[in-house]
């Protein structure tokens, strides 16, 4: 039976177990944690900018001046995190998943799902891990190079990430080493170009192109309708 989460809303991952992991990975870092580090010195930064700006109104009333515009309020950005995330470094990936997989405080003994995210000047590979004994849930995130991503694969440890592998290859191509089955799984085997990357261009496949050519020359000898005659 599987026990009630102490968050029944979801995204809960005992503290204490992100310190025994990162006391056993130093190079681990909870991105939750650092979010919310950027978001204090944000609000910090924005009480400095109000304070400044009132002082500026002090100022112009003792003057006899108008009153300046106050400053315009900015959105933080800083990425909001609903479940726990670690961001683990690529030399340590494969030790770091098994351990979370194996160890029986961690237990994560499902891989829901597995993608990547582009961020233009850089990428993430992402995995969402659930443990059925302890109702516990935790985002690892892996930072991989752009230009060309190769990570190791997780298949042979959680079944389900063979074909979320496949769907990351084909949409961002994301090379899984080790991977079993490693071909696309959405778009066609000649397709040109991963379309969910942010550089992704559209190119027609080879067969397209052939048959539009076709099509052109088994209408090139027929005029058009009266119409559209010149």
């Amino acid at each position: 039976m599987i026990p009630a989460s102490r968050n029944p809303a979801g995204g809960f991952f005992p503290p204490e177990l992100v310190a025994k992991l990162r006391e056993l990975f130093p190079e681990v870092q909870d991105a939750a944690e650092r979010a919310r580090e950027a978001l204090v010195a944000f609000e910090r930064e924005q009480e400095e900018r109000q304070r400044r700006y009132q002082e500026e109104v002090e100022r112009a009333k003792a003057e006899g001046k108008p009153a300046p515009r106050p400053p315009r309020r900015e959105e933080p950005a800083v990425p909001r995190y609903r479940t726990p995330t670690l961001e683990v470094p690529l030399g340590i990936f494969r030790p770091v998943m098994e351990f979370l997989r194996d160890d029986p405080e961690f237990r994560l003994d499902y891989l829901s799902f597995a993608s990547a995210i582009d961020w233009k000047d850089r990428m993430e590979c992402t995995y969402h891990l659930w443990s059925t004994v302890h109702n516990h849930e935790l985002v690892v995130k892996v930072p991989v190079d752009r230009d060309n991503p190769r990570i190791p694969t997780v298949s042979d440890l959680w079944r389900t990430a063979e074909w979320h592998e496949r769907e990351t290859y084909d949409l961002f191509g994301v090379i899984y080493e080790g991977h079993p089955d490693l071909r696309r799984i959405l778009m066609t085997d000649d397709w040109k170009g991963h379309p969910l990357r942010k550089d992704y261009v559209y190119e027609d496949p080879d067969w397209l192109v052939e048959l539009a050519k076709i099509r052109q020359s088994e209408v090139s000898g027929i005029e058009p309708p009266l119409g559209e005659r010149a």
